[in-house]
């Protein structure tokens, strides 16, 4: 069963992002697929938040405070980050204002440290970068998570005293990771060791607080291609999302927190 938070949580998407796929009413896919409406019927009040798929940190962090503040003005929120979605919780926390609205952040195989696969991607598609930019595409997201730029990143965003932050990794077997990722998982292990097909755990755990793995690549994190799997573990993604949440009622942000404080209070000394 997932618990219920007091204040409302916002889902950060990752590099090419979206927050639904569909016409109309009709949803064909979404980013976490499932995710919020089960968070939802917890009693949760959750918004997934749509920015530039693949524009700089700078820019989608600028969007994600948009967003926020258009569904929930002056209310203070928990933020969940996927990925990059991450690390865009984290420029937004350095805007004057943000770290006493942003109550909590939990980042979920967030590229902290970068990714050799970005490193190698802008390697390989400098090309396709030089044309976007002719095209006045901003691509530079692409190149916020190479290991260079995280580094730069990491100097000048480093830590966050007054704001609870927690981190998790995806860390799969080989034999689990699904098809679209398995040759870069094989990759990425040989570079930088165990890994969720995208993000290294290493660098996953770089930030905040390390909550324990989940055995999960980077696309099924999402809830994506869990059709058909025998395997518990992957079939029942939103309860790990629960863990999230559980792990933010045990450091006092549930919804009755105040009324469970309350309660300890009004009760007599003798009666402890």
């Amino acid at each position: 069963m997932i618990g219920r938070l007091k204040a409302p949580i916002i889902l950060a998407h990752g590099l090419f992002g979206f927050t639904r796929i569909g016409f109309g009413p009709l949803t064909l896919t979404s980013y976490f697929r499932g995710i919020p409406q089960i968070l939802r019927d917890a009693g949760n009040r959750v918004l997934t938040t749509r920015v530039h798929p693949i524009a700089s940190i700078d820019f989608r962090a600028q969007r994600l405070g948009y967003r926020i503040d258009t569904y929930f003005p002056d209310e203070p929120v928990h933020v969940i980050g996927h990925s990059m979605g991450g690390l865009d919780a984290r420029r937004l926390l350095a805007e004057p204002g943000w770290s006493d609205r942003i109550l909590s952040l939990t980042t979920i195989a967030t590229p902290h440290m970068g990714s050799t696969i970005a490193d190698f991607a802008k390697l390989k598609a400098g090309r396709i970068y030089r044309l976007l930019n002719v095209m006045g595409i901003d691509y530079r997201g692409c190149l916020d998570i190479t290991r260079q730029a995280s580094r730069r990143f990491r100097r000048k965003y480093g830590t966050l005293a007054d704001v609870p932050c927690f981190s998790i990794a995806g860390d799969p077997d080989p034999g689990d990771v699904a098809w679209p990722l398995r040759r870069l998982h094989e990759a990425l292990a040989e570079m930088e060791g165990p890994n969720d097909g995208l993000v290294s755990v290493e660098s996953a755990m770089a930030f905040g607080e390390p909550l324990d793995p989940w055995p999960l690549d980077h696309l099924r994190q999402m809830n994506w291609l869990t059709h058909g799997r025998t395997d518990a573990e992957a079939r029942d993604v939103p309860a790990y999302y629960g863990r999230i949440i559980e792990n933010l009622i045990a450091h006092g942000f549930g919804a009755d927190a105040e009324a469970d404080a309350a309660a300890v209070v009004s009760v007599p000394s003798s009666a402890r």
